[in-house]
């Protein structure tokens, strides 16, 4: 059995529930372990979505705990602490607060234990098919299959009908001929140092955009509005998606998924905009290194 662990932003929860799908298509046994504990981590909205989730019980927990894995996954355990691999101590925090919080099992950090806490690339690598998984947070090559995509793109159709202040957007969305979406990934980014894109690029695409599309409208979505505000004011035929905070950040993506066109910031909520994209003949922009920045 695989425990998949869906966590943080919406990004990062879309990546590991994919990866969870295409194992399934694999015959291979998973169940999701998830917390909607905001304390714990950001808002859980994978079930704001047409997903299919097999919730792991506290029986299924306890088995995952007493397995003894094949001798062969001590040797990645051995290579993730040798090597201080970040990732594998973040998604062994990730799982062990889950089981903790959820079903209050408290499993000790045996090397058994430890050994299971694995990367969806050695799940590829070296078939491995028992473990936690946590860390595919992007689209890979093994995902572009078109029926699977077609797939995916139905689990994330919306669940409920949007409200009146959404529906209101959407309905503006589709009245206009080509539709751009706009998305300004920012917040923690800047506290944390990872590169943003530049208002450089995001001005450069919606000109050429405005030239070379007829009957354009944007439609800004940013987790800083008031950068995008301050920033892209003078444009024109422009509309700033200020109607959801951080939490409702699922229904930004509905909206944005909507937009023909697309201009994307470097995250991994774009790169699933941009996989999930239903529209045909789109034209998008993703931001290279060079149209990134670390601002002070």
């Amino acid at each position: 059995m695989m425990l998949i662990c869906p966590h943080s932003g919406l990004g990062n929860q879309i990546g590991n529930y994919v990866f969870a799908q295409f194992l399934i298509d694999k015959e291979i046994e998973v169940k999701f372990l998830v917390t909607e504990d905001e304390n714990l981590d950001r808002t859980f909205v994978l079930n704001k979505f047409n997903t299919n989730m097999k919730l792991a019980s506290i029986e299924d927990i306890k088995i995952f705990i007493a397995q003894n894995p094949p001798f062969s996954y001590y040797k990645h355990l051995f290579n993730n602490v040798l090597f201080n691999n970040k990732a594998y101590f973040n998604s062994l925090y990730k799982v062990l607060a889950r089981i903790r919080k959820e079903y209050e099992l408290y499993p000790s950090k045996s090397p058994s234990f430890l050994s299971k806490i694995i990367s969806y690339k050695d799940v590829l690598k070296y078939g491995l098919n028992q473990g936690a998984v946590c860390d595919c947070y992007s689209p890979i090559p093994e995902f572009n299959n078109e029926n699977f995509k077609e797939k995916m793109r139905q689990h994330f159709s919306l669940k409920e009908p949007l409200d009146e202040k959404n529906s209101a957007v959407l309905q503006k969305i589709k009245a206009v001929k080509n539709s751009v979406g706009v998305h300004i990934r920012r917040g923690d980014y800047i506290n944390l140092k990872i590169p943003v894109v530049k208002k450089e690029f995001i001005l450069e695409k919606v000109n050429y955009m405005a030239q070379n599309l007829d009957g354009t409208r944007f439609f800004i979505f940013s987790d800083d509005i008031n950068w995008a505000k301050k920033h892209l004011k003078t444009l024109d035929n422009i509309e700033f998606a200020d109607i959801n905070d951080e939490t409702h950040g699922w229904l930004d993506f509905a909206l944005m998924n909507e937009c023909k066109h697309r201009i994307y910031s470097a995250s991994s909520f774009s790169k699933w905009l941009q996989y999930l994209n239903p529209h045909c003949n789109s034209l998008e922009f993703f931001p290279k290194k060079t149209d990134l920045t670390i601002e002070n």
